[in-house]
């Protein structure tokens, strides 16, 4: 095909150009006419199937017909009407037309007269059928789906560097989760080499002694751009992975076969990355609310112990060890009770001989009497009071180290309980750091946290006060 630019003379030079210089809109403006000119490129039937199938408001119908080779713009004005329903997506259909440029986006496109539907295109019914043989084969079974970690420190990112999806995963990683490492594993997302580049970035991936789940990403686009994770060699792969899977793939109309085989699936790349790891203020939030929950535990315990402490001391140890003296005490009494009455009736026979020899012996006799035949049970009332004085001592001295050993364990739960107390450090003068936002309460831990002029807490031990930032830390 011969192009000139118009106003050429014989020798092809433009006035004022070189020769054979055009515009763009020129060089257009000839395709056009040389491709809508021609009557091979009129009146056609083509075969393909629909994609990227869009309605407008005006009624015009566009969308692309396409196969695993190639594809076409299409467009059919003034195609809705009452009673004509668009065709759907993945659907194989006959369209009849002509061939033009649409010189604005320097594109040629099919101008649709005639569409005739024939059933489900080539595309959709292999991944139909390959979604049906890998689930009869257990390949999306629940039951052999791997836990992501509730906090992975290491992440693995599987795409290609260039997309959007992932600034997209590390923007929300970086946001949410500053803590986590993340490492790229490229390949490419999109083409005939991409699955085979996909399964050995897997495979490095999760190699890594580092990484605890692997982000398999990439953005939206039509059924063609996104075939590579319906590829069945992928999809075992993945299945044949040790390490947990996230799958992000497309928007969230987009499913593949990689969505049903992964071991969590994400609605789109952005998703996945929330669901890959927890946000750092959740959790802090959460350490806190255990740290309340472990101190109100340790008081309650305490408290129990001092309580039981208290019974033990009142109720049992003062009780058991006073009635234990008491009992002993009565003992005592009731053996010199016995062995006085056994000295008086020992000696009640003599008080007719004392009466007698009183006057005679001066009551000397009597009195020598008396006393040889108290001093033996003297002895035994006094051996009895000393076991009685041993016995008290006991007790008294296991009851004392009874006491001590829980007054031990009360000052160690109190230690404790003082070492998880989260204001202990302002005893020693320190002081805490508050982000008071309208997002909540944080404690600043990375002045890279804090902006100009925000609005903070400072505590100490004796209260707290307000301050505002001045620079950027």
């Amino acid at each position: 095909m011969q192009i000139r630019r118009s106003g050429e003379g014989e020798s092809g030079a433009a006035a004022g150009g070189r020769p054979g210089e055009l515009s763009v809109a020129e060089l257009t403006r000839r395709v056009r006419q040389t491709l809508e000119g021609s009557p091979e490129l009129r009146d056609l039937w083509i075969r393909g199937e629909t994609s990227n199938v869009r309605l407008a408001a005006s009624g015009h119908l566009y969308f692309t017909l396409k196969d695993e080779q190639a594809q076409l713009r299409c467009v059919y004005f003034s195609f809705g009407r009452p009673g004509r329903r668009p065709p759907e997506e993945g659907m194989a259909v006959l369209v009849h037309g002509s061939i033009r440029v649409y010189e604005k986006a320097g594109e040629y496109q099919c101008l649709c007269d005639d569409i005739i539907k024939a059933g489900k295109g080539d595309l959709a019914a292999r991944f139909e059928e390959l979604k049906a043989r890998l689930n009869a084969e257990g390949l999306f079974d629940s039951a052999a789906k791997l836990r992501p970690p509730a906090v992975p420190r290491c992440i693995a990112v599987v795409t290609s560097p260039t997309t959007a999806a992932l600034q997209d995963v590390l923007n929300i990683l970086r946001r949410r989760a500053p803590y986590l490492r993340v490492l790229l594993f490229p390949a490419l997302v999109q083409g005939d080499g991409a699955p085979a580049e996909l399964i050995a970035a897997l495979r490095r991936a999760e190699a890594h002694p580092d990484v605890e789940a692997i982000l398999l990403v990439r953005g939206g686009g039509s059924i063609e751009d996104l075939w590579c994770f319906n590829d069945e060699g992928l999809a075992r792969a993945i299945h044949a992975l040790g390490k947990p899977v996230i799958s992000g793939v497309g928007h969230e109309i987009d499913f593949t076969i990689a969505d049903f085989v992964a071991d969590l699936r994400a609605p789109t790349p952005s998703a996945a990355a929330e669901l890959a790891a927890p946000d750092s203020a959740d959790l802090r939030a959460s350490v806190q609310q255990q740290q309340a929950r472990l101190a109100q535990s340790a008081a309650r315990r305490l408290e129990q112990a001092a309580q039981q402490l208290q019974r033990l001391f009142d109720r049992r140890l003062i009780r058991d060890v006073m009635g234990q003296v008491q009992s002993s005490a009565q003992g005592v009494d009731a053996l010199s009770e016995r062995l006085l009455a056994g000295a008086i009736e020992r000696t009640h026979g003599a008080e007719a001989l004392r009466a007698g020899l009183d006057k005679a012996a001066g009551g000397q006799w009597y009195l020598a009497f008396l006393q040889r035949m108290l001093g033996p049970l003297g002895r035994e009332l006094e051996q009895a009071r000393r076991e009685t004085r041993l016995r008290e001592e006991d007790l008294l001295r296991g009851a004392r180290l009874r006491l001590d050993a829980l007054q031990r364990g009360l000052q160690a739960d109190q230690r404790r309980l003082s070492g998880l107390d989260p204001r202990a450090p302002l005893k020693l003068g320190f002081a805490l750091v508050w982000q008071d936002g309208p997002e909540g309460r944080g404690l600043v831990r990375d002045p890279a946290q804090l902006t100009p002029g925000e609005a903070l807490k400072v505590q100490t031990q004796g209260g707290s006060f307000g301050v505002r930032t001045e620079s950027e830390a």
